[in-house]
């Protein structure tokens, strides 16, 4: 029994020394803010709202949408009142004792990710495929880089993010904000403090196979004697 407490109070102190280092990080929108789909419409709890960076040697744009999911990186999910109109979620920060160039945070995977000195998006989302009926939004202020290590990591108590932060300057990635337009298609196109954009439809085999017929026929047209 002896040899258990000590063994429990040997993980214990591990574990408090493996995070040299943390602060905290509340980060999200405020009560009853105007958060709308590409038609207009109010998102509801099929959307996400996550934090998190991608890969350092990766840059979103809108020729790899495709590739954005492989590559992002979480750092933390809010929870989502579609009721009040607001998102919001309080997550720790952390730099290892035993790997001190790394931030990470305590989000479930996150701990294996160094975070440190990289710029971070607001990504809200209702699916990872780019296809008509998907919605993202994808944007960052331009204070929101994950803190460095050896710089301000980690001695500031608490850290907050807010939708507010977010500017006329903050061209979104996808989507909109306050009426700050990124690329994306919308339908019902107004001044929201967020608004997701969709995706064109890919095109129908069975439309493929129509404009196919058309080329081929004209193309007997031209060459026919």
């Amino acid at each position: 029994m002896k040899l258990q407490i000590v063994a429990f109070i040997t993980a214990l102190l591990m574990a408090a020394a493996t995070s040299a280092h943390g602060q905290t990080l509340n980060w999200g929108s405020e009560v009853f803010s105007d958060l709308a789909t590409s038609k207009g419409v109010a998102l509801d709890n099929t959307f996400v709202f996550e934090i998190g960076s991608f890969d350092p040697a990766f840059v979103p744009t809108t020729s790899n949408v495709s590739d954005w999911s492989g590559n992002w990186r979480i750092f933390d999910r809010a929870a989502f009142d579609p009721g009040s109109g607001y998102f919001t979620s309080t997550v720790q920060m952390f730099r290892e004792v035993s790997n001190p160039n790394t931030v990470h945070s305590d989000y479930p995977g996150a701990a294996n990710i160094n975070f440190s000195g990289l710029e971070a998006y607001l990504w809200v989302r209702n699916g990872t495929t780019p296809v008509k009926g998907t919605e993202w939004l994808l944007t960052r202020a331009s204070n929101w880089t994950f803190p460095v290590v050896g710089g301000e990591c980690c001695d500031k108590s608490t850290v907050e993010w807010s939708v507010s932060d977010l500017t006329a300057s903050n061209i979104p990635k996808w989507g909109s904000q306050n009426g700050v337009d990124g690329p994306g298609v919308v339908s019902n196109p107004s001044s929201h403090t967020l608004q997701t954009f969709t995706f064109v439809p890919e095109p129908s085999s069975a439309l493929l196979g129509v404009v196919t017929g058309c080329c081929m026929i004209l193309r007997r047209r031209r060459t026919a004697p």
